[in-house]
């Protein structure tokens, strides 16, 4: 393969590539119809609330990795200047006789390296609470992305829903339009009467209000739907496709659901670890009651840049280096150490009621999602009987007022039936998708 045919190859593989990470910008700027799979992705992507607890997670690591390496040595260079009032001696006398020389300023440097050796399970503990406070950050985190799904899917499938709505009362605002001017070609014929043609632009001025309603409410779920996704783009975005059919939309198993839902579900987990993650942290407090050991060891350089007696014969620089053991005893803090006990007993006893809470709050979310399924699917069932029999008999009627055997009232009151049917069915099967929705949250099974 000649270099030009690979040096092509490689720009094409680029584009590519480019192309594929700005394909969710691409969307965006077009303001093309999002499918659920392109929301999902730019939501995950740019919401607010994912990115924070990406963050977090990103903070909990940094803390494990941080408390990890109080377990390491530690190796310091110092420097200083004294300027005593009195001269002092640069060092000291290591034998009879010894020379010194003597000054009021001195200039040291060193290198202190400290091992801790024996912290009454500080260092341990800590370490442990760091890592399981990481791991719940990184359960939060997963929940949080579960949740934004979630929003992302009840949103996208209320505007599909919104949209029938709208299709509904527009249908009927079109067809009264023409039953409209059907009665004043008959008034004007004189075979209607003039407040049939009253009540007709009586009822079409209610459906062009509803219409601008329905409109106003579909404009309000797209700014909710561009807030989820982080949308920044002064278009609000737009949905495509269709509400699924009532059979593809398979019933959950309920079966062992509560314990099924507490073993997967990644914010309970996360709980299980904070209440951990805390009986090690007041396990490391509780070392401040304990003495603490550590080898330490320096190695320096003392200089007297102006001494007293430049003759005296002694060295103007000296090194000396030292070795030793340190250990130290907490003797009086001012109940600093028992007020961190507390402080870390009351955030455990908090840690495990939000357990105890969100085991409830499982149980009541499933149980929840549970009867609004079945509900929502009955209503499905009995509003797309519905649907067929309103409109035939808006049909009938239809035809029977033109054949100038029906009133006006009959029409209007059976057209006003088709649009609750038609209106009801749309929103019936979106409660039904997000209710399967919403029962995959409380299982921990959302996609994300």
């Amino acid at each position: 393969m000649s270099e030009s045919t690979k040096t092509w190859r490689k720009a094409v593989s680029w584009l590519i590539l480019l192309s594929a990470c700005l394909l969710p910008a691409a969307a965006e700027e077009t303001n093309a119809p999002l499918t659920l799979d392109q929301a999902i992705e730019i939501a995950l992507s740019r919401s607010p609330e994912a990115l924070e607890a990406g963050w977090r997670q990103e903070e909990a690591a940094a803390q494990a990795d941080l408390n990890r390496s109080g377990r390491w040595p530690t190796l310091k260079a110092r420097a200083a200047y004294d300027a005593y009032t009195e001269a002092q001696r640069l060092s000291q006398a290591s034998s009879t006789g010894d020379a010194g020389v003597f000054g009021s300023d001195v200039l040291a440097g060193e290198l202190a390296l400290s091992i801790p050796l024996y912290t009454g399970g500080r260092i341990t503990s800590g370490i442990k609470a760091a890592d399981l406070f990481r791991q719940a950050a990184e359960g939060q985190l997963t929940r949080t992305r579960e949740a934004v799904v979630f929003n992302v899917t009840s949103l996208f499938y209320g505007m599909l829903a919104q949209r029938e709505v709208i299709r509904a009362v527009e249908s009927a605002a079109r067809a009264m339009e023409e039953q409209s001017r059907m009665i004043s070609d008959q008034v004007a014929a004189q075979k209607a009467a003039r407040v049939d043609l009253l009540r007709a632009e009586v009822r079409l001025a209610a459906l062009r209000e509803s219409v601008t309603k329905e409109r106003n409410t579909l404009t309000v779920q797209q700014r909710a739907f561009a807030a989820v996704l982080g949308w920044e783009d002064s278009a609000p975005p737009v949905v495509a496709g269709d509400l699924p059919a009532p059979q593809t939309v398979a019933a959950p198993d309920p079966t062992n659901a509560t314990a099924v839902a507490l073993a997967r579900r990644a914010d309970y987990v996360a709980a299980r670890q904070t209440v951990e993650a805390h009986e090690h942290a007041t396990s490391s407090v509780r070392a401040g009651y304990f003495p603490t050991v550590s080898l330490q060891a320096a190695y320096g350089e003392r200089w007297m840049p102006n001494p007293s007696d430049p003759d005296s014969g002694g060295d103007t620089d000296h090194g000396v280096g030292r070795v030793g053991l340190v250990a130290e005893w907490p003797l009086f803090e001012g109940g600093a150490t028992r007020a961190r006990v507390r402080e870390q007993a009351a955030k455990l006893g908090v840690a495990r009621e939000r357990v105890r809470k969100l085991e409830l709050q499982v149980r009541y979310e499933i149980e929840t999602a549970l009867a609004d399924f079945t509900s929502a699917l009955d209503r499905v069932e009995t509003s797309a009987k519905a649907v067929e029999q309103a409109r035939e008999t808006f049909r009938i009627i239809k035809e029977k007022y033109d054949l100038g055997k029906g009133t006006m009232t009959d029409v209007l009151d059976a057209q006003a039936a088709l649009v609750q049917t038609e209106t009801s069915t749309a929103r019936a099967l979106a409660d039904l998708v997000l209710a399967k929705a919403r029962y995959q949250l409380a299982m921990g099974e959302m996609k994300r």
